[in-house]
């Protein structure tokens, strides 16, 4: 049975991309924030904020509760809850790889840390209409910062930061990998790849298992080369 979540929320078998995004939630906010719902039962776990839900496990309880929530506009998940969801919604679900490090990773002297408005300034034009407004962004982003579950790292030329990644989550000892970008002007220089490879050093080192999900096949090639492999699958749907 589906029920809000209680301090035993987290199953064993608590694994994969849609886990670590809602762990790093769970991390960052807590089970009591009151923008914050997290749902656990039915071998699944959930959670919804600001009308985006994640969904780990296999459950139609746990797939119909957020199809008849209203607040609910996109459900990040794996490949078959995320068909499921968009056959019932009529629409298509977006569908890609999840990656991990096959071996060790190597610090690049470039990745400085940034701080979360100079993030922007990469992130803003990049990805354009797809973030939410700053001011949502903004207070997520710092508040993750300043409780130690957010790392953010770029790299600066001519005076100013051109490329950016970030851990969009943190659970225990895992890691997410994401927001990567580059200013058009400074694409080529294998900047995204130091970045990310810097990340995922600094994860490994520390003990983390490292996730990330590339955006396309362009990123997924890129992320080949630097030494990830293929290890799951994401799924993501909007009404």
């Amino acid at each position: 049975m589906i029920a809000a979540a209680t301090a035993d929320w987290r199953p064993t078998d608590f694994t994969g991309e849609a886990a670590v995004k809602i762990g790093g939630l769970v991390a960052a906010y807590g089970l009591d924030a009151p923008f914050l719902r997290v749902y656990a039962g039915d071998g699944a776990v959930f959670a919804v904020m600001d009308g985006d839900a994640v969904l780990w496990g296999d459950s139609d309880e746990a797939r119909l509760f957020l199809t008849m929530d209203p607040t609910v506009r996109r459900v990040r998940t794996d490949e078959h809850n995320a068909t499921a969801l968009a056959a019932v919604w009529q629409t298509e679900a977006a569908v890609g790889d999840v990656m991990t490090p096959a071996v060790p990773m190597a610090r690049s002297p470039l990745a400085v840390p940034l701080t979360p408005r100079e993030y922007w300034e990469v992130i803003a034009p990049v990805f354009a209409d797809t973030l939410p407004p700053f001011d949502a962004w903004y207070t997520d982003v710092s508040h993750r910062v300043r409780h130690g579950v957010c790392r953010l790292l770029g790299i600066k030329a001519d005076g100013r930061p051109v490329a950016a990644a970030m851990t969009t989550a943190e659970d225990g000892d895992r890691w997410l990998i994401g927001a990567v970008a580059t200013l058009p002007d400074y694409r080529g220089r294998g900047y995204a790849a130091a970045l990310v490879t810097t990340l995922a050093a600094m994860g490994q080192q520390s003990g983390k298992s490292v996730l990330l999900s590339p955006k396309n096949e362009g990123a997924k090639r890129l992320y080949e080369k630097c030494g990830f492999v293929v290890c799951g699958r994401y799924g993501q749907v909007a009404r």
